[in-house]
């Protein structure tokens, strides 16, 4: 029995051979508490409190907590129905000896409580729970103040959250107008260059449309070669900016610009009809002027052939042998004169076979046969054959007659039927390039607009 005491003494921290007052408690059981909790486990280990029963008694927990009193007028805890549990009630615990400190608190030492395994004394399941409830529950005004709190803070996420969507759609939405603007200005600064490319080409369709306005001029057969030579030039720039135009007006947005580089498209197709029309005219002006000259000049040998065949006759009025012979003469030359013009008119013929050339050549043959009678009748008459001389006489009279029939229907210029020609020829080429000019003026009005100018 005295070991037993000896046990609960030391478990008690209770010093040996006290007289038992509770006064008298050794201070070594607050120290041991203090060393526990400042964990200088290393000190003073024998006077450490040991376990009994897996109970530590007057050990504190390791955070500073306001201990919990034990009941000792009544031994039990009030539950949560209103009701108190009396430790008679539990089932009493296997005894363990009996000590005797000389104090009714004493007995406190003697009911060990449930523990929780780690030393510190525990209270039942129910008193526990109440006693976590109270400590986590909170007033309805708390609990209101924390709940409109918290939906501050959601506002407020909310809020900075859609501020930063925006800034960022902001961001996103100004990256594209500035990268739309900049694709924007690029194509209006490509459709300057498109119309750039239509003032270089400008040049020789200026200077085409003035050979047209007088394609068969001096002055513009002359220029015509320099022109017709500009002419792949002023293509290839058209056919660059119609490539430009023609994707321009499939990119472009602004209804403006999209208009501009349509009436682009129509300008330099009203341009490249221009040239190709114009071209045909001017090449067929010069082959007409080729052909005119050629008339002209063969023309003249008609005239030189007709003054000798004149000068034969007159000299036939007086009719000796003497002026026989040189009629004779001169008729020779006025038929080798009407043959070379008869041949230059049917190479001329051959040439242009558009060019109704056939009453020249006519002419020509008819005079050509009366020559032949001429001459027929002055050998005749060298001959002294007067019968024989006066018929071919007579057949060179009725020949020359016929002739001056045809010479009365005869142009004044007898490069006309080449001109006539050329004009049938050129007439639905001409009514083409009035059409191109027309519409290249009405693109053109545009385009001043546009550009805001008032150049040719």
């Amino acid at each position: 029995m005295g070991k037993q005491n000896d046990k609960l003494g030391r478990a008690a921290h209770i010093k040996r051979h006290t007289v038992g007052t509770s006064n008298e408690i050794s201070l070594s059981v607050l120290d041991a508490a203090k060393n526990e909790l400042d964990g200088d486990s290393g000190k003073d280990t024998a006077v450490r409190p040991s376990r009994f029963g897996h109970i530590s008694l007057f050990t504190l927990p390791l955070r500073r907590k306001k201990s919990i009193a034990t009941p000792t007028k009544e031994r039990g805890l009030l539950l949560s129905n209103g009701e108190f549990a009396s430790a008679e009630d539990a089932p009493a615990p296997a005894p363990v000896g009996k000590v005797d400190v000389g104090s009714p608190q004493s007995s406190a030492a003697t009911v060990p409580p449930s523990s929780r395994g780690d030393g510190s004394p525990s209270l039942p399941a129910s008193a526990l729970g109440r006693a976590s409830s109270s400590k986590k529950a909170l007033s309805s005004e708390d609990e209101i103040a924390r709940r409109k709190a918290r939906r501050r803070r959601h506002r407020v996420l909310a809020a900075v959250l859609v501020v930063l969507v925006g800034l960022s759609l902001a961001g996103a939405g100004g990256w594209y107008l500035y990268q739309d603007h900049q694709r924007h200005m690029s194509q209006v600064s490509q459709l300057d260059g498109a119309l750039d490319l239509i003032r270089g080409a400008d040049e020789t369709v200026v200077a085409l449309d003035g050979l047209v306005s007088k394609p068969l001029d001096p002055a513009s057969i002359a220029a015509a070669d320099g022109v017709l030579g500009d002419l792949p030039s002023a293509f290839e720039q058209l056919e660059e900016a119609d490539a430009i135009a023609r994707r321009l007006s499939i990119e472009l947005r602004e209804s403006e610009e999209k208009e501009a580089a349509n009436q682009t498209v129509a300008a330099v197709a009203a341009r490249t009809a221009l040239l190709d029309s114009g071209r045909q005219i001017v090449e067929q002006a010069k082959q007409a002027d080729i052909a005119a000259r050629a008339a002209r000049e063969t023309w003249q040998g008609v005239i030189k052939a007709d003054a000798l065949a004149r000068d034969a006759a007159a000299l036939v009025v007086d009719t000796t042998d003497e002026h026989v012979t040189a009629s004779k003469e001169k008729t020779e030359a006025a038929i080798e004169a009407f043959t070379a013009a008869q041949n230059g008119l049917e190479e001329l013929a051959y040439e242009n076979p558009d060019a109704d050339v056939a009453a020249l050549i006519d002419y020509v043959a008819k005079r050509l046969e009366a020559m032949g009678y001429a001459l027929a009748s002055d050998d005749a008459f060298l001959a002294k054959n007067k019968e024989e001389a006066v018929a071919q006489n007579d057949a060179y009279n009725r020949a020359d007659a016929e002739a001056a029939t045809i010479a009365a229907t005869l142009p004044t210029d007898p490069a006309q039927p080449v001109l006539d020609a050329y004009d049938q020829a050129t007439a639905p080429i001409f009514e083409t390039y009035s059409t191109a000019r027309s519409q290249a003026g009405s693109a053109d009005a545009f385009l001043r607009d546009y550009l805001g100018t008032t150049s040719k």
